[in-house]
């Protein structure tokens, strides 16, 4: 059926849904949260990470309201622009993938710490997801009355590997207690394990022969062209993604290029580039809306603020806590919206929309907490750990968002 989205309310609530979240996270970093240094970071791409997992907080929003109040199915916005929050989202997320660890493949396979890479890797990413899969379990257990059985071992270890997200415990949909957010790390473990190294093996071949650029850009071409196979699970769809970040950085590494990237002017045109990224089509992986979104993301990753607004304390914070966000925020909503349909169905539709800024202040809330008692303790003994295995000290690697919807 056709539904009528109240498109102009929705996005004013979302914009006061990262006004508040913002508030929310400066509120943090004065009462002790601690914030990234800057040696650590590329551009202004931390400022713009809590930002995309609260986009897609949105578009999750909006699909619960598709089920429970306009008669609609769990399936994507029909309107472009906030089935894109979500999807938008996530194809800046896998552009941050590609900036964040094209270091690693300009150094090279030989010279790169693989062991160091992948201990740090599963540190970061896996200990969340246990939690988050232990809160959906207790979730489950209230509702059913279950146990867990031998079966549930095997549904465990594949949520944990993102491999797919079967019915734990047999209750029907239980993807959607944390809005199937995992699919994405399934992606990003491909990155890790295949097209990583790959690039970094491509890399000292080319070494001193061709421009460093040359590599990104051929994997760009290569993945486009090789979408009509729809290998390894739609691969091909988001490949482009990562190469488009790779090229961030090789744009980020010249001064001349990142000076006017920088510029107010700049600024104007990426934001231009960003609302027609996320209105020209359903979904942002044709071509013109990848080069729309990437040419945003790349003013971003060459340091442009925004007027500041990426350098903010509560944009830093929220960056920190960013994979919480984007882990735990379809618990929140399916516990709004199940358990809290009493709340749900006593005021108008529209009235529900106004519930958006304040499940946006609650994850901004229980993000720091998740960040300082489980991400930042894991992170750490990921780093020690790597130390061991290798012998020399490895540096905590940066709490990137390795996500999407």
């Amino acid at each position: 059926m056709a539904i009528d989205y109240p498109v102009l309310l929705i996005l004013s609530m979302a914009l006061v849904s990262l006004i508040a979240a913002t508030a929310v996270g400066s509120l943090a970093v004065r009462t002790g949260f601690p914030l990234p240094t800057s040696d650590k970071r590329i551009g202004c791409v931390d400022g713009l990470r809590g930002y995309l997992a609260l986009a897609v907080l949105v578009h999750h929003f909006v699909i619960w309201m598709q089920v429970t109040r306009f008669g609609g199915e769990w399936t994507a916005p029909t309107i472009n622009v906030l089935n894109n929050l979500g999807a938008g989202g996530v194809a800046l997320f896998f552009m941050t993938t590609g900036l964040v660890f094209y270091p690693r493949i300009l150094i090279g396979f030989r010279r790169t710490s693989w062991i160091a890479t992948y201990v740090t890797r599963a540190f970061r990413i896996l200990p969340l997801i246990a939690v988050s899969m232990i809160i959906i379990t207790l979730i489950i257990i209230s509702r059913t009355g279950s146990r867990p059985h031998l079966n549930y071992i095997k549904d465990v270890l594949e949520w944990m590997t993102a491999w797919k997200q079967t019915p734990l415990l047999d209750y029907p949909d239980s993807g959607r207690v944390d809005a199937y957010v995992l699919w994405s790390l399934w992606f990003e473990w491909v990155f890790y394990l295949l097209v990583l190294p790959a690039c970094a093996l491509a890399m000292d071949v080319i070494r001193n022969r061709v421009p460093s650029w040359v590599l990104p850009i051929v994997l760009l071409i290569v993945s486009v062209a090789a979408r009509q196979t729809h290998i390894m699970r739609d691969l091909p769809k988001y490949l482009p993604l990562f190469a488009i970040g790779m090229l961030g950085y090789e744009a980020q590494q010249r001064a001349w290029l990142r000076r006017m990237l920088q510029t107010p002017a700049a600024a104007v045109f990426a934001c231009i580039a960003l609302v027609f990224g996320l209105n020209a089509a359903p979904t942002p992986y044709g071509l013109p809306q990848m080069a729309s979104l990437g040419f945003f993301f790349t003013a971003i990753s060459c340091g442009n603020g925004f007027a500041g607004i990426l350098r903010t304390r509560g944009a830093l914070a929220l960056g920190e806590c960013s994979y919480g966000i984007y882990l735990l925020h379809g618990i929140l909503l399916y516990l709004l919206f199940i358990d809290g349909y009493q709340l749900i169905d006593s005021v108008s539709s529209d009235a529900d929309f106004l519930l958006m800024p304040l499940t946006a202040i609650a994850v901004a809330i229980l993000t720091p907490l998740t960040f300082l008692l489980v991400e930042r303790p894991m992170i750490r003994m990921g780093s020690r750990l790597a130390r061991l295995a290798t012998g020399h000290y490895v540096r905590p690697s940066a709490p990137q968002l390795e996500v999407a919807p």
